[in-house]
This record gives structure tokens, C-alpha cells and sequence, in this order.
């Protein structure tokens, strides 16, 4: 059975998504220190009751747990193996949790160098925005060993209820990129109801209502129907650059493994065109304009 966690908590990477995790955490009682390259842009965590200090460094001396939640492989290596890095300071007793989605080549790589200090490591894939985190309706998809995650039980729970422990480090990216493939594919089926609906007559707002229940019903019909509707596409809660990485490691991961992917490969196009158009920063749900412009004779 997983033991309670005392003591410090830390997050290497204070943006949306490790702000609502830090958020969850403060929530349930524990003390977290955090690091954010601009520390403007952390005030929401101090607010939250968070402590900031100013390098990575800084959090791995005060902490047993740390979180990366870091952007892209470049600022994973930065962090550990950069100027002022944490690789030195990791030990036996440390444990790292990794959240950031990268290559699964990468991500072994990393691993395999974190476990070489005596430092445990897990892989905590998070599907879901920073909204769902806070709602605590977040998926974590987790990757390592049987006893690094009973250890890390206790914060994974404190963040959200729902957790799937699949096996071997490595195979939480493999989850991730599966479910970001469903979202591309299911945003576009949205988006095509949606249309089809309005020019059958029928008003958004209804639309929303009506398929978001029934037979025909899905997640990303649910969260992003109701955008459509609105027109409210920013404040994003899933941007098309967020998708974008997204995009391009699930074409990987399909043509590694050789599957055929018909639906992915046609969806795919429409999200890397909205990109193009200038939708970087409006939510997917944005992905409607391109096919309303097209059924009515026109290129977006």
C-alpha cells in the first residue's frame, strides 16, 4: 500500500499545466517549491501559496519529489545537463517525475541518466488541459516501475482520480500520443457535425446540446462543440500549436509501428493548415473554419 508523503514537493516548470498541478497539490496540504524561467509569469502559483525560488537547482536541494514539466527536449536538456543542472545534484532518495511529452527515444535517454545518479524515475503522461487538471478530471498515463509508483502514488492521487499504471518506462508516451490521436480525429468529426448541422438548419447552440449526448457522442464533441457554438476560440484551452508537437510525434509513433491510419492521415492536414492560416493561437475546436470555408466553395 502507497505511504503518505510528507515534506517538500517540487515543480521544474511553473506554466499552465505545472501550475494547475502545483495548484492541486497546495490544495491537498502539501508544501511546494517551484521553478519558472520567468518569474513574472508565476504569480498565480505564489498566489496559490506556492514558494518560487530562482533555479532548478534551488528545488532539488529543498525537495525529495520533483516534477518536470517542461516544454520540449531542448528545455529537458537544459534543465539537467545545462548550465547549472540538476543532473549533479540527483541521488538515491531523489525521485523525478517526468509529465513533459517528448520521443520515447529521448525520454529513455534521459531516464537511463537519472537512474545512473541513484535517483528513481516515472513517467506521468497527463491527458487533459490545465482546466481538466484543476477539475481533477485529468488522466495520468504512468510509466516505470511497480515500486517508484506505489511511492509516487500519493501525489499522482493528490492531482487528480484517475490514473492507469501501464508497465515499463516508456509506455505512458506511447498512451498519450494514442489519446492526442483521438483528439485530432474526434475534433474533426466535431467540427464536420457542427457544419453539416448548421446548414441543415439547425442552430450551434443546439447542435452542441443535443450530440453531446446519445449515441454519437464523444469527449472532444462535449468540450468542443460548445466552443464552436460560442465562437469563443481564445483564450485557448488546447491550442493548435500545443497540438502541433502532438501531430507530428503520433505520425511518428504510426509509421514506426506501420499501421495503417486513414482517419489520422486525413485529419492531420486540416490542423497543420489552420497553423498556416494564422489559428496558432485559437483553440482546435478553430478547425470548423476551414471546413465552413470549404463547404462554401472557398480555401481558408
Amino acid at each position: 500500500m502507497a505511504q503518505e508523503i510528507s515534506g517538500v514537493v517540487g515543480i521544474i516548470g511553473i506554466g499552465q499545466l505545472g501550475s494547475a498541478i502545483a495548484s492541486n497539490l497546495l490544495d491537498m496540504g502539501y508544501r511546494v517549491v517551484g521553478y519558472r524561467r520567468n518569474r513574472n509569469e508565476a504569480q498565480a502559483f505564489v498566489d496559490a501559496g506556492g514558494e518560487l525560488v530562482d533555479t532548478p537547482s534551488l528545488v532539488v536541494q529543498q525537495a525529495d519529489f520533483i516534477f518536470l514539466c517542461l516544454p520540449n527536449e531542448s528545455a529537458s536538456n537544459a534543465v539537467l545537463e545545462g548550465v547549472g543542472g540538476i543532473l549533479p545534484l540527483l541521488k538515491d532518495g531523489k525521485t523525478v517525475v517526468e509529465v513533459g511529452t517528448y520521443r520515447k527515444s529521448f525520454k529513455l535517454m534521459q531516464a537511463e541518466k537519472i537512474q545512473a545518479t541513484g535517483a528513481n524515475i516515472l513517467e506521468a503522461e497527463l491527458s487533459g488541459s490545465p482546466s481538466l487538471v484543476l477539475a481533477r478530471k485529468a488522466c495520468f498515463y504512468v510509466g516505470g516501475t511497480d515500486s517508484v509508483y506505489e511511492k509516487c502514488e500519493p501525489l499522482l492521487q493528490a492531482i487528480t482520480d484517475n490514473r492507469f499504471f501501464l508497465g515499463a518506462f516508456g509506455t505512458a508516451v506511447s498512451m498519450k500520443l494514442i489519446a492526442n490521436y483521438l483528439v485530432t480525429v474526434n475534433t474533426l468529426a466535431a467540427a464536420e457535425a457542427m457544419n453539416l448541422g448548421t446548414r441543415a438548419g439547425f442552430s450551434p447552440d443546439l447542435l452542441a446540446r443535443v450530440l453531446s449526448v446519445g449515441a454519437g457522442a464523444s469527449a472532444m464533441m462535449s468540450v468542443r462543440a460548445p466552443i464552436m457554438a460560442s465562437r469563443k476560440f481564445e483564450p485557448a484551452p488546447g491550442s493548435f500549436i500545443t497540438l502541433e508537437k502532438y501531430l507530428d510525434l503520433g505520425q511518428e509513433l504510426v509509421s514506426e509501428l506501420g499501421c495503417s491510419a486513414p482517419l489520422y492521415a486525413a485529419a492531420v492536414p486540416y490542423f497543420r493548415r489552420a497553423i498556416e492560416q494564422g489559428l496558432q493561437n485559437e483553440d482546435i475546436a478553430a478547425v470548423i473554419k476551414l471546413l465552413e470555408a470549404e463547404s462554401q466553395g472557398d480555401k481558408i
